[in-house]
């Protein structure tokens, strides 16, 4: 904005500047909504350096302004293929929490606007109406988008959309800008007007903003100081989409962002001392143990002398309570109706007989500090999704709570919270992870254990038969422990009895020969999470192939569908398994007298560094063969500069997985055996 004629003291140059920004986050005019676009766009057909990219966002922008309480979105699309044409159908996702009056995070996404633009410059704007999608509902929130698709969208089109976020007027939000996407970005621009109002809360006054930068080199956040007012700004070009590979890290821990937050605390030190505490006291508040719940404790540790026979028995005591994040939490005129009243502790929670997975963790730790054991709170964040950052001080972070438990002087951890999980080991999800846990005073940060290769083992067992025709019939039992089993268990809890079935039945047809028919008939220990889970099926079918003379067999029928787990020579992130596990397959194949074994594998072992290792044998007893197989992976991180050792490893594994059982058959059975003859 400039006056002609005229000088401009520095003050008066911030104020017309600050106005500026203000009137670039009112609403635009109809005509000034959207860019023209250039003859290069219009005819650009494909992404140098990235072959087969469905599209190409050409421009981003996100423009905060606090104290308008808004949102500005922009996005233009370049449609590339046909799969690109599914950027088209837009969802704008938001959150809104209702639970706290006039504070309630209540956002609104409005001021939808869009058009397709053909290569030809035909302009087609949209019309229609965004529908309101509910994507998820609770007692205090409530999860929904607003969806719409653009019109004619066809391969080179260049598809554009504006829409407002309104947040509510008593919230004061930082933003996250998330500037790496699963698309190749030309250009994108954000920037924040933070408000300069002074937020009073009961830690003071929240004047100091802080925020955390993971970018590329060269790219950084420019901060902008006026009179009464600071912007921050951020713009990026050519910025490549995110690694999309196998076995890869949670993204959004290595994907380029900024994170800001309103914060009174001078480092992320004094945020976590002060805030921890503070996290820790409401907890010892809610935890008690009240006394309902210290009565209940003495009942259900009556006859257990050692601490560990009592904290088992408190353990199976809350892991009977209901996991209502595994079946669903009733609504207050539910409660009302089963006279249940509002929940102000632990105690309140096993009088209820149900609570969350963090609720029954409390209950969990409630009833081990009244059994006289040193108990305490751990926040971990679920590393399935994100991995946690000390110089973000967000406790949104952590997306679970586990326990530790001084057990004869030696601390434990445990994992109530998930239903079925065995006493003294996590979920996978919890393992391993940096988190902040509470103290006898104050709080600090953690690393939660992880389990070894021992715990989680997958054990493979198939008792065939097969006739001179070469028809196979027979028993498969394939049975769990550690994460696996969990793993299948939940399954059946946000399910049935069917559909456990179903998927286990597919699970095991994924490995199988497709000539094979898999019959489920029996799954034991659903529920005894201290025993191994068992599923047992039955199979039919035919197996192999006949050549000449000779029928020619799988080594390991579940090896028999592997296909290379690392089929690229390059690599950009770490490898990243969940855990650490041991897979032990062996089957038995029992063959008619008229036929003899002519080959085997031969006895084979490999290994990767001292974290891995792989082996095969067949033995030949009579008319049968057997193939032990086993696979033993101490493995969560191998960094980029090993990938391709451990691709070799891998390769050489998934070549014996090819081995085969080759048999002489008769000449009559052999021309009579399914796809015999020559």
């Amino acid at each position: 904005m400039m006056i002609a004629g005229s000088k401009m003291s520095a003050g008066r140059v911030g104020m017309v500047a600050a106005m500026a920004l203000f009137l670039g986050a009112l609403p635009l005019r109809a005509a000034d909504l959207f860019t023209k676009p250039t003859p290069e766009e219009l005819a650009m057909t494909s992404l140098p350096g990235f072959p087969g990219a469905p599209a190409v966002i050409l421009f981003r922008e996100e423009i905060t302004n606090a104290d308008l309480h808004s949102v500005q979105h922009y996005e233009r699309i370049k449609v590339l293929t046909e799969k690109g044409k599914e950027y088209a159908n837009v969802e704008l996702r938001f959150f809104s929490s209702t639970g706290y009056d006039d504070f309630a995070d209540d956002k609104q996404v409005t001021d939808i606007a869009g058009r397709t633009i053909h290569p030809d410059g035909t302009i087609i704007p949209f019309t229609g109406k965004p529908y309101l999608k509910m994507m998820e509902k609770g007692r205090d929130f409530k999860y929904q988008a607003r969806v719409f698709t653009l019109p004619d969208v066809e391969i080179g089109s260049i598809i554009e959309y504006r829409y407002a976020e309104r947040i509510n007027d008593n919230i004061y939000e930082a933003p996250d800008w998330y500037v790496q996407g699963d698309l190749y970005t030309k250009a994108a621009h954000f920037s924040w007007l933070p408000t300069n109002h002074e937020l009073n809360s009961k830690d003071g006054i929240i004047n100091t903003i802080t925020w955390l930068p993971i970018l590329p080199e060269g790219v950084t956040v420019k901060r902008t100081d006026m009179v009464g007012k600071q912007t921050f700004e951020l713009t990026v070009h050519d910025m490549a989409p995110q690694p999309d590979e196998d076995y890869m890290p949670p993204i959004r821990s290595f994907s380029y962002r900024v994170l800001f937050n309103y914060t009174p605390f001078h480092s992320p030190q004094d945020f976590w001392k002060s805030r921890g505490k503070d996290w820790s006291k409401r907890e010892d508040s809610f935890i008690g143990p009240s006394g309902e719940l210290k009565s209940a404790t003495e009942s259900v540790i009556a006859g257990a002398t050692t601490q560990d026979e009592k904290l088992r028995k408190i353990y199976a005591a809350v892991m009977a309570l209901e996991n209502t994040d595994y079946t669903r939490d009733r609504d207050r005129k539910e409660d009302k109706a089963e006279g249940v009243g509002k929940i102000n502790n632990a105690g309140d929670v096993y009088k209820r007989g149900r609570g969350s997975s963090d609720q029954l963790n409390d209950v969990f730790i409630g009833m081990a500090r009244a059994a006289g054991m040193k108990a305490y709170v751990m926040l971990i964040p679920d590393r399935s999704k994100r991995i946690f950052t000390s110089g973000w001080t967000q406790f949104n972070q952590f997306d679970n709570s586990i326990a530790i438990v001084n057990v004869d002087g030696k601390e434990q951890f445990f994992d109530p919270g998930q239903r079925y999980a065995e006493y003294g080991h996590l979920a996978w999800q919890n393992t391993l992870g940096m988190g902040i846990r509470q103290l006898d005073s104050g709080t600090d940060f953690a690393q939660a254990p992880i389990d070894n290769y021992t715990t989680t083992r997958s054990t493979r067992v198939a008792n065939l038969t097969m006739d001179a025709r070469g028809a196979i019939t027979g028993k498969i039992d394939l049975t769990f422990t550690g994460a696996m089993a969990l793993r299948w268990r939940h399954t059946a809890l946000r399910g049935d009895d069917e559909s456990l079935k179903t998927a286990l039945k597919k699970n095991l047809e994924d490995m199988l020969p497709k000539t094979l028919e898999v019959n489920v008939t029996s799954i034991e220990n659903l529920a005894d999470y201290v025993k191994p889970l068992a599923a047992h099926f039955e199979v039919k079918g035919t197996l192999g192939t006949v050549t000449g003379k000779r029928m020619i067999l799988p080594a390991d029928v579940f090896a028999a569908e592997n296909v290379p787990t690392f089929p690229h020579e390059k690599r950009e992130l770490p490898v990243y398994f969940e855990y650490p596990q041991t897979v032990a397959d062996a089957m038995k194949l029992n063959f008619p007298a008229s036929m003899s074994v002519e080959a085997v594998p031969e006895v084979t072992k490999e290994l990767f560094q001292k974290s891995a290792q792989f082996d095969m044998a067949a033995v030949t007893a009579g008319n049968s063969v057997t193939v032990r197989r086993n696979y033993v992976a101490n493995l969560i991180v191998v960094e980029v500069k090993d990938y391709n050792d451990l691709r070799a490893f891998y390769a050489k594994i998934e070549s014996k997985d090819k081995d085969s059982i080759v048999l002489k058959m008769p000449t009559e059975s052999a021309s009579n055996a399914p796809g015999g003859g020559n």
